[in-house]
């Protein structure tokens, strides 16, 4: 196996993986009522799944011994080795995220007041990562050889992955400015507001995604009204630049390898001027 074969075949698994974890999750929210702590469960998951099946944490998935054994042009050397580099960067973003959530969570339940201020770091720690993920999909999308159902479960992936990420956003906005939601109290009496409406917060985020609204959020309120138009405005920004440059992509290899044809032929000099040069 190539080494550019080997690079699409695991970012197919990571396109299938994700979009089955999301759907999975996603299904599981009226469950998650019952259990909100889980909630944070999900969004490592989610952000871990890049890690795991995009990443050489697996052996399967590890470049480097086909690096030093193939002969590839150096061009296409230096692009896998910088893909190599923001897998690494990946991991340590996950590694990041994933503990400022379990400090978060503490702080939650121990040290309301530390919680108030860690909710801003939680906020932007895992809007990184998860932005970053969004931007390497895209950009994964953006160089698929042609249209597959594999690109269309990623399209997909990517679309519910803007979903959960605003669901983190507004679940920190709970501690933040508690007036910008309609919740009031905790149904359960020992678990704060932000961990008890954690799926609330989720649910809310994909209304806004949808456009459909949520009876949770406070039209009233600025952080409300402002959290809600971003996510909707990251999915139709989302949803215009995967039509004007993903979805547009030939159907067959054999259009992929006309047009390349073609644009080798473009660049060749003409017969007529090669005799002219003699």
């Amino acid at each position: 196996m190539t080494v550019v074969r080997a690079l699409l075949q695991q970012r197919h698994n990571y396109y299938r993986w994700l979009l089955i974890v999301e759907v999975i999750a996603l299904i599981s929210l009226r469950p998650l009522q019952q259990a909100p702590q889980l909630v944070s469960v999900v969004y490592l998951i989610i952000g871990g799944v890049g890690v795991l099946m995009d990443s050489p944490l697996l052996p399967q998935n590890r470049l480097m011994p086909q690096l030093h054994t193939a002969v590839i042009p150096q061009k296409q050397h230096n692009y896998l080795r910088q893909v190599i580099r923001r897998r690494r960067w990946l991991q340590y973003g996950w590694l990041c995220a994933a503990g400022v959530e379990v400090l978060w969570q503490l702080s939650l339940l121990l040290r309301p007041t530390l919680a108030l201020h860690l909710s801003v770091l939680h906020m932007l720690v895992w809007l990184c990562l998860l932005l970053y993920e969004l931007w390497a999909l895209m950009t994964a999308l953006a160089e698929e050889p042609m249209f597959s159902g594999d690109l269309l479960m990623g399209a997909a992936a990517g679309y519910l992955l803007i979903g959960f990420t605003g669901g983190i956003v507004l679940n920190s906005l709970v501690v933040l400015d508690p007036a910008a939601f309609t919740v009031t109290g905790s149904p359960y009496g020992e678990l704060p507001a932000a961990i008890a409406y954690a799926p609330h917060m989720l649910g809310a985020a994909f209304g806004s995604l949808t456009t459909l609204g949520s009876p949770v959020l406070n039209n009233q309120n600025l952080t409300s009204v402002s959290a809600s138009a971003g996510i909707t405005i990251v999915g139709q920004l989302y949803v215009a630049i995967l039509i004007a440059g993903v979805l547009g992509k030939p159907r067959q290899i054999a259009t992929v390898r006309k047009a390349s044809h073609q644009a080798r032929r473009g660049s060749a000099p003409s017969p007529r001027l090669r005799r002219k040069s003699r």
